[in-house]
């Protein structure tokens, strides 16, 4: 530890760092951390999974408490998950015991007592959801809301890069900024957050008018991986190996997840395998958690649900089973494994083109490369939320005074007065607000739609899962999906959180399901409905690289099994088909008149060229997925002039005048949450375009390529399976899995 940096240390935190917890010394992305926290400037904090970039924060933020002795509540703690909360609370609570400190959780699990107690007498630290903010501005009278906001010190913000580019960032960042008006000092905002592609924009989500200092761990870890074939109904093969250590299994779906788990305890007979996923009741989840967290060797099997930070222990090796959709999840789960030797080590189970989508992940993140996220500045679905949000917390205000108050956060800096009067208005002709005088107040409707449960889902921004609850007894298991749910009856079992289920009784009315445990019946694992998780620009074009053959060949040394040769293969057909550098492969079927084009894009730069398709000819029979998409025109009157005349126009379309209402009209399926609905149709068009479309990447492939025709689309005939199993891998995201 620097000399300088201890001394400015206070005592009682050195000693507890070094004789209560054992430190001998700070790591890097801590020296580099603790000095900008203890300056008073707003820091994003850069580190992978297990860096100590939580201990980062923490010290400078429990060094000032001690040091200045400020008075309850110092420090609001967010997270976008209760588990993380949950987590976190048990990791404070051991550092703030120790210096006669207090902490509170406060989520929908925690019960009206211990929030009461709280609202009655504010803890030195408050660990909270979004959602659970937000009832607190919404129901608590101004006293309540100066007694527990008027001494906050910090703000510490978990998963930073979770939050930015989603419904409940923009929701979170209104939050943060409407709790301003109750604070007596300026705040300091920490944010933790895994490596993204453009953190400049996090900082300035931050603080627009100063962005946060960026600091990065930069010492990074040695990535040690091996890819062998996958089989799901052999898995135990590649896994016996690692018998005694303890390893973290990824897949992609809760259904996958269930089958996995099943297969190793009957295959390998061990009883230290756990099970992970959302849809698992919390206490099993919790109790999972906590045994694997305190096992030595161990095999979990999770969804994404464990991407993120909660304390699961020393993970040895992470198994993926076919890779995530983005690099960032990629570099989250490999992050988990090597805590301790700095070397992370992984083994990827794949097949088909998903072989390519895991070497095209290994790359980028060997190239530090990630995703970049899109953070918007004009979130007026969201504006809509928090100004119905703002007026039932104050009952009656000036369009002016909400405005003004909402105006401050960085997602709603691209949003004017007018805007602000255009939407009011709309929202007074649907009866969401009456207006008089320019003083806003609630409407018939507000309650009328959104008053059920005592305004649980108006709290919550995006769309809640409707799912049935599960229960033996008065325990409850989990959860189904409806799709599957409805499905069942008396007598019908099924697998959920690795235990066989016989159905007692199903009350519909109620979402709910009654089951006792079964012993010999049939395995039956549940479906769970979603949509597919986006496959993003990066990882389309880095394919198209490799198909191409411009990669470093010594990646593939750790292909095994025959993986490698897969590759290979598929790098000579793709030359065969007429793939080359800088085209756009496009085929005319002769005989079918399907026009298949490989942009090799993403899905939502495919899915903005297939509408600009829509908009100028008469198409059916559309497909589209990450690598291309493929179509017909009604009377076959398409031809190679038709498409790129439209391709190599792609600018000038963009830049019409309506071009967003017109894509609305022929995107009438898309959701992003539930208040989108209320929106003017303008409005509701432009969030289309900029939020569920690559406008961006679209134009990159249509200017720096040329249109090429191609012979045949045979590489689209001996693939079309495996892209289609790509598209139809269930996404378990835990960003929709809480209610706050």
């Amino acid at each position: 530890m620097p000399d300088n940096l201890i001394s400015t240390l206070d005592s009682r935190l050195l000693y507890f760092l070094s004789e209560r917890l054992g430190w001998k010394d700070l790591n890097s992305i801590q020296n580099k951390a603790i000095p900008s926290v203890l300056d008073k400037n707003d820091t994003l904090i850069l580190a992978p999974t297990a860096s100590g970039k939580t201990e980062a924060a923490l010290i400078p933020i429990f060094n000032d408490i001690l040091s200045k002795g400020h008075e309850p509540l110092s420090v609001l703690y967010v997270s976008p998950l209760k588990a993380l909360i949950n987590d976190m609370y048990n990791r404070i609570e051991r550092w703030a015991d120790y210096f006669d400190l207090t902490v509170t959780k406060w989520h929908g699990d925690v019960s009206k007592t211990e929030k009461d107690k709280f609202i009655r007498d504010p803890s030195d630290f408050l660990c909270i959801t979004p959602e659970s903010l937000e009832v607190i501005l919404m129901n608590k009278n101004d006293n309540d809301k100066e007694n527990i906001f008027s001494n906050i010190k910090f703000i510490l913000i978990d998963e930073i890069h979770y939050f930015a580019d989603s419904d409940r960032g923009i929701q979170l960042n209104s939050l943060l900024n409407r709790i301003k008006k109750y604070t007596s000092e300026d705040i300091v905002t920490v944010g933790l957050s895994a490596t993204v592609g453009n953190p400049n924009l996090i900082a300035e989500w931050i603080n627009p008018d100063n962005p946060a200092n960026i600091v990065r761990d930069t010492s990074g870890r040695e990535l040690k991986y091996k890819v062998l074939p996958y089989n799901e109904f052999n898995i135990d093969t590649p896994l016996k190996r690692f018998i005694g250590r303890k390893v973290l299994i990824f897949v992609n779906s809760r259904a996958t997840a269930e089958l996995v788990f099943r297969i190793l305890k009957k295959k390998l007979k061990l009883s230290n395998i756990y099970i992970h996923h959302g849809s698992i009741n919390k206490d099993t989840r919790e109790e999972n958690e906590r045994k694997f967290k305190n096992d030595a060797g161990g095999f979990m099997v999770s969804t994404s649900t464990l991407e993120l930070g909660i304390d699961i222990g020393d993970i040895d090796v992470v198994v993926h089973l076919n890779p995530p959709s983005t690099v960032s999840s990629f570099s989250q789960r490999v992050g988990r494994s090597g805590r301790r030797s700095r070397v992370q080590r992984t083994i990827i189970l794949s097949q088909g083109i998903n072989l390519i989508v895991s070497l095209a992940e290994l790359i980028l993140h060997h190239e530090n490369k990630v995703e970049e996220i899109s953070i918007s500045t004009h979130s007026k679905d969201i504006f809509f939320h928090q100004l119905l949000s703002s007026t039932f917390e104050k009952g009656k205000a000036h369009a002016k005074e909400l405005y003004g108050e909402l105006k401050g956060c960085y997602a709603f800096s691209d949003i004017d007065y007018q805007d602000c009067k255009n939407m009011l208005k709309f929202m007074e002709e649907q009866e969401f607000v009456d207006i008089n005088q320019g003083y806003i107040s609630l409407g018939y409707n507000f309650e009328k739609v959104f008053g059920k449960r005592n305004y649980l889902e108006f709290f919550a921004v995006f769309y809640p899962s409707q799912e049935y609850k599960i229960f033996q007894g008065k325990s409850e298991v989990g959860s189904l999906d409806v799709s599957f749910a409805t499905t069942l009856k008396v007598g019908d079992e099924f697998v959920l959180a690795g235990k066989l289920w016989s159905v007692t009784s199903i009350d519909h009315n109620r979402y709910k399901v009654n089951v006792i445990h079964s012993i010999n019946g049939k395995n039956i694992i549940p479906s769970w409905f979603s949509d597919g998780p986006p496959l993003p620009y990066l990882i389309s074009r880095k394919v198209y690289d490799i198909l191409l053959g411009n990669f470093d060949k010594r990646y593939l040394n750790d292909f095994k099994g025959g993986t490698g040769d897969y590759i290979k293969n598929t790098i000579s057909k793709a030359s065969d088909y007429g793939f080359s550098e800088g085209v756009i492969p496009v085929n005319i079927d002769s005989k079918s008149h399907e026009v298949t084009i490989f942009t090799f894009a993403g899905h939502k730069a495919n899915n903005l060229l297939m509408k600009l398709f829509n908009l100028y000819h008469d198409t059916y029979h559309e497909m589209v997925t990450g690598f291309f998409i493929s179509f017909k025109v009604r009377g076959n009157e398409i031809n190679e002039s038709d498409i790129e005349n439209l391709i190599y126009n792609v600018s000038t379309i963009l830049n019409e005048d309506n071009i967003e209402l017109l894509i609305d009209q022929v995107s009438q399926d898309f959701k992003k949450n539930k208040f989108i609905n209320y929106l003017s149709p303008a409005d509701r068009a432009d969030l289309k375009m900029n939020l569920f479309f690559d406008s961006e990447g679209l134009l990159d492939l249509c200017e720096n390529n040329m249109v090429y025709f191609i012979s045949n689309s045979i590489f689209k005939q001996d693939y079309l399976n495996e892209f289609l199993k790509l598209e139809n891998e269930e996404n378990n995201e835990v960003k929709v899995l809480e209610d706050g």
